[in-house]
């Protein structure tokens, strides 16, 4: 029982810091999340650029899975102001604007079938957290509101990133 104590802490004191929000360096991310009004499902890339090791530039695209004939596509062009609780661990408020492709699937009683598209711009606000877990690995958790006009709801998301 010793050695196995011996073992956890010489492994604990060898993890190191592994901030990556250093001015001037980048991340590519996957993400999966949720859209809790519309109930789609969510695919996603983004990249993030660090201006100072504070704020970053964070573009992403996502694809909101068809769910009851209605599915998007969303280009988000935020900010994060990254504070840092500890080199490993890191919370940012979330603030941009989005622009959404909207299409909905309609039927009709007596067979008839249709489509309908829509294109909003609207605007995203939210926070995020996010777990530095190597010197390029990252995961994270964001939740978001998307004010969109008809199609405003809350978003969740997980990402995976890769700092270079």
């Amino acid at each position: 029982m010793k050695r196995l104590v011996f073992i956890f802490v010489i492994a604990l004191s060898s993890l190191g810091a592994f901030s990556q929000t250093t001015g001037g360096d980048s991340s590519f991310g996957f993400n999966l999340g949720y859209g809790f009004d519309s109930k789609n499902p969510l695919l996603g890339i983004d990249y993030r650029y660090n201006f100072t090791d504070e704020v970053r530039f964070a573009p992403s695209l996502s694809f909101l899975v068809r769910n009851n004939d209605l599915s998007a596509c969303a280009v988000d062009l935020n900010v994060h102001y990254v504070v840092k609780i500890t080199e490993m661990f890191g919370f940012y408020p979330v603030a941009g604007v989005d622009l959404s492709f909207w299409k909905q699937r309609w039927h009709h009683d007596v067979g008839e079938k249709g489509s309908s598209n829509h294109t909003r711009f609207g605007v995203n606000l939210g926070l995020g957290g996010e777990l530095y877990a190597t010197g390029q690995l990252s995961a994270g958790l964001e939740i978001k509101y998307n004010i969109i006009k008809d199609f405003d709801q809350a978003i969740i998301g997980l990402r995976i990133g890769y700092s270079f």
